[in-house]
């Protein structure tokens, strides 16, 4: 009886052990759609939909979530304005990869763009990886400033995002120029639009910058920053 159970119990430790573990993937969700007080993301793996967030996630908030990896990944965003539909895309998603996701513009117009986070090839050890991108209800070009240094080229002059200029933004720009800084967002005209200190950065990190909203006194212009917990 002992032998018994004791093969038993090694064979349930073998089969566990053949059990393949879930590849999973990292997913970053940026919510910048102001004319809702929040939106739900649905994701479908190939399971069904399931939520991401179970109550909603909130205007100007930052989700992480861990995910299953996926060829076909399935996402819809729903307005909490009476359950509107905004978003209805699909993707894949690479094990052991991160990715991100921006919602933002109006319900007559809403905007999406889902990038894969990648580090720049020529990364040094003492340098952090920056983005910037231009989420606001704005007709005006912006530019982003850290600190009192020269703007960088990539972060002059950014519209409100479109799926191209998304793409051709979506890649991180080393930066050695690290510490805690006051980012400032300001127009064509150098009017400031938006203000946000004691952002930190350090070697090693990848942020990124966004700014939100359409500068009315409900809704003003705001200086978004994600902090990454992984990139390719």
């Amino acid at each position: 009886m002992i032998l018994l159970a004791g093969v038993i119990s090694l064979a349930g430790c073998i089969k566990d052990r053949e059990t393949e573990p879930e590849v999973r993937s990292g997913l970053t969700v940026v919510n910048s759609f102001s004319e809702a007080e929040a939106v739900l993301h649905l994701l479908d793996v190939g399971r069904g939909q399931q939520r991401l967030d179970q109550q909603g996630q909130a205007y100007r908030s930052v989700g992480f979530y861990v995910v299953p990896s996926c060829e076909s990944c399935k996402l819809e965003i729903i307005s909490s304005n009476e359950l509107a539909q905004l978003v209805d895309t699909a993707f894949s998603m690479e094990e052991n990869h991160y990715y991100s996701s921006f919602l933002y513009g109006t319900e007559e117009s809403p905007r999406y763009f889902f990038t894969a986070d990648r580090a720049p090839e020529d990364m040094d050890d003492d340098a952090a990886g920056l983005r910037f991108f231009n989420l606001a209800h704005t007709a005006s070009r912006v530019t982003l400033h850290i600190a009192d240094e020269p703007p960088m080229e990539a972060f002059r002059d950014r519209p409100t995002e479109t799926a191209e200029t998304a793409e051709n933004g979506k890649d991180f720009v080393p930066t050695t120029h690290t510490g805690t800084h006051v980012l400032t967002i300001r127009n064509e005209a150098g009017e400031q639009l938006a203000k946000r200190t004691g952002v930190a950065l350090d070697p090693g990190d990848y942020l990124t910058v966004f700014l939100t909203g359409d500068g009315s006194e409900s809704i003003p212009y705001y200086v978004g920053v994600v902090r990454h917990r992984g990139v390719n």
